[in-house]
């Protein structure tokens, strides 16, 4: 028996915005990423801070991830590429090794900046203008780390050469003089660089791991590690990428308690002497990742690259600008942050199989090279697992920078703690799996009830991000998207409304208004979701939120929005900014104001019930055909 297909993204009608300058919410096809929110009114996230720290926190911060490549480290990776070059590859470790010997110039304000934007609870950064975060895709793309494979947590549980394990602790003793102290870097690199022994590799690899992986203070070769590195050394592919998220969220978490903690002694007058803060995680990933995305207004111009060479290769040795108010700059910056910039064509940087040129539905039993499997990982909401620790992984929160569109997010249970079992969790079976893969020039949505609820969360000048400096005010402004946008609310209906009458229902309706205490924006013809669209609603298979039933291609006339014609041959090179020029004034809109935020109701409440008229309708329908059977 043919088992039934898992669709990983949700594909259903529901009221979008769209970005084109003539459109009105309108009821279409999206994609969503999993799990959107089941409850009316979830709790959005708080509002934005408006407490810039001082410009020079008393603190010394030590990233211990922030490695400066070596003349004798770049050489010995030269050399033993030479050697397992296609170990590397089958271990999906290649780019990562490569991209140990790239220098990115360390920003402490960029750093700074970004950290006073994080969410410790959600692992996100919430800006006046949306929620964005590094993802798993993030750390395949710029740090080269595989996102499948075994895990590094159990490396240490699996049969791994006891001879080659002995041997690596045995040096590690020589080296520290004691089984109790792990041995020196500098010391492991001096004895085996070059050795040509037969642990060379492994000796390599357990280096690689400790420095740029996993580092720890001191400089020292972890011993946990060495299990990993004899399995690397096999061409054993292990999924890294998850273990070194997780880290980097919880250094960010620490970075950003730490500075909030400082701050607000400082506010209260208490002074400080500097402080020593020692992180671990890779930094440099997060600071490239505000690079590619947040655009020239943070960041130096970034290089070519050679074919085939990492796409971290861009930012290697740039000089960093000279930024003031980091902080304020990336609060301001929502038209032009970069929701997908790895899907735009740049010279000599290899794309991956999930950035077509076209949306497709794809059975992962077609993934030959593992990509769409890849791609996989990224969008499924769970635990990631560290070493020894567990931390959240919420990509349906952020879900345009995957090219999707983005609902109410839902809430996910609490963290489990065992890595273990995390990891469990992680690697569950992809067998049957059905993935959307959506058009790379693809213009994400919002739905209405997501803009609402941004909108309820902001005060007046937190939307500063998306108005410029133009001072205009408009709190009903959705993350990524310019002001003198409409946002249309349609209700959280429940089953008892269906019983009631018009009259009613438009008093329920103003109910809840009332009680959310939400302010409509004027606009001219609101109602002009038009009668061509409202008959388009009574000819839909299915108004309500309908899940993918079958992996059928999407019909083009249900997508918000059509891509460009000519896909490749648009301008989208680096040069061309994320969303800057997909977004006019007033595009949501007719900029004519007057019409009073009852009309909007009335609108809103007359789609509501031509889609239950033709849920009715469909209803009588089938109840017709059984009898007639």
């Amino acid at each position: 028996m043919e088992n039934k297909p898992i669709f990983m993204v949700e594909e259903r009608k529901e009221l979008l915005l769209s970005p084109n300058r003539d459109a009105h919410p309108a009821l279409r096809t999206g994609h969503f990423l999993k799990p959107s929110a089941t409850e009316p009114d979830p709790p959005p996230p708080p509002l934005f801070s408006t407490i810039s720290p001082p410009e020079n926190l008393p603190i010394n911060i030590k990233f211990n991830s922030w490695r400066r490549p070596t003349k004798r480290w770049t050489t010995w990776v030269d050399r033993m590429e030479s050697l397992h070059e296609l170990t590397w590859k089958k271990a999906g470790i290649y780019d990562a090794i490569k991209c140990s010997t790239l220098l990115v110039r360390r920003h402490n304000c960029l750093v700074l900046g970004l950290a006073q934007n994080w969410r410790p609870d959600t692992n996100t950064f919430v800006f006046p203008w949306g929620e964005a975060t590094i993802t798993l895709e993030d750390v395949m793309v710029l740090g080269g780390y595989s996102v499948w494979g075994s895990s590094p947590v159990l490396s240490h549980l699996r049969n791994q050469p006891l001879k080659v394990e002995m041997k690596l602790k045995r040096a590690m003793s020589e080296i520290s003089k004691t089984t109790a102290k792990n041995a020196d870097s500098s010391k492991w690199m001096e004895k085996f660089r070059d050795s040509e022994s037969d642990i060379e590799h492994e000796a390599f690899l357990a280096y690689w791991l400790s420095r740029f992986v996993f580092p720890r203070s001191g400089n020292v070769i972890n011993k946990r590690v060495l299990p990993t590195a004899i399995g690397l050394a096999r061409g054993v592919r292990i999924a890294l990428a998850p273990a070194v998220l997780a880290r980097i969220y919880r250094e960010l978490s620490r970075l950003k308690n730490f500075s909030d903690a400082l701050v607000s002694r400082l506010n209260d007058g208490n002074e400080s002497d500097a402080i020593d803060l020692k992180l671990s995680g890779q930094f440099a990933l997060v600071q490239v990742w505000a690079w590619e995305r947040f655009g020239t207004t943070i960041r130096p111009n970034p290089r070519a690259v050679h074919p085939g060479k990492p796409r971290l290769g861009r930012w290697h040795k740039l000089t960093n600008l000279d930024l003031e108010n980091v902080h304020s700059l990336m609060g301001e910056a929502g038209v032009q942050f970069k929701w997908r910039p790895y899907s735009l064509a740049v010279n000599n940087l290899v794309s991956y199989a999930f950035y077509g040129e076209n949306e497709n539905w794809l059975s992962l039993e077609e993934d030959g090279d593992g990509e769409l499997r890849s791609f996989a990982h990224c969008l499924m909401a769970r635990e990631l697992p560290g070493l020894n620790f567990v931390q959240k992984y919420s990509p349906h929160r952020v879900a345009m920078q995957f090219g999707m569109d983005q609902d109410m997010p839902g809430r996910v249970a609490p963290c489990n703690q065992d890595p273990e079992i995390a990891w469990d969790n992680y690697n569950k079976s992809l067998q049957d799996v059905q993935l959307y893969i959506p058009a790379r020039l693809y213009e994400p949505c919002v739905t209405a009830r997501y803009a609402e609820w941004w909108a309820s969360r902001s005060s007046n000048g937190s939307m500063e991000g998306l108005k410029g400096r133009s001072g205009v005010i408009d709190d009903l402004v959705p993350p990524g998207f310019q002001p003198k946008r409409i946002s249309v609310d349609m209700g959280d209906s429940s089953e008892n409304d269906d019983r009631l009458t018009l009259g009613e229902l438009l008093r329920s309706q103003r109910r809840r208004s009332a009680a959310k205490n939400c302010s409509v924006g004027d606009c001219n013809n609101c109602s002009g979701i038009d009668r061509t669209q409202s008959s388009s609603i009574q000819n839909a298979e299915n108004t309500d939120i309908e899940m993918r039933g079958s992996p059928m291609k999407p019909v083009e006339t249900n997508r918000p929005h059509d891509a460009v014609a000519g896909g490749a041959q648009r301008d989208n090179e680096e040069g061309t900014s994320g969303l800057d020029q997909r977004f006019t004034e007033g595009g949501l809109a007719d900029e004519t104001a007057g019409e009073s935020s009852e009309r909007l109701m009335i609108a809103t409440l007359a789609l509501e019930l031509e889609a239950r008229l033709s849920k009715l309708e469909r209803a009588v329908a089938e109840r017709k055909a059984q009898i007639t059977k």
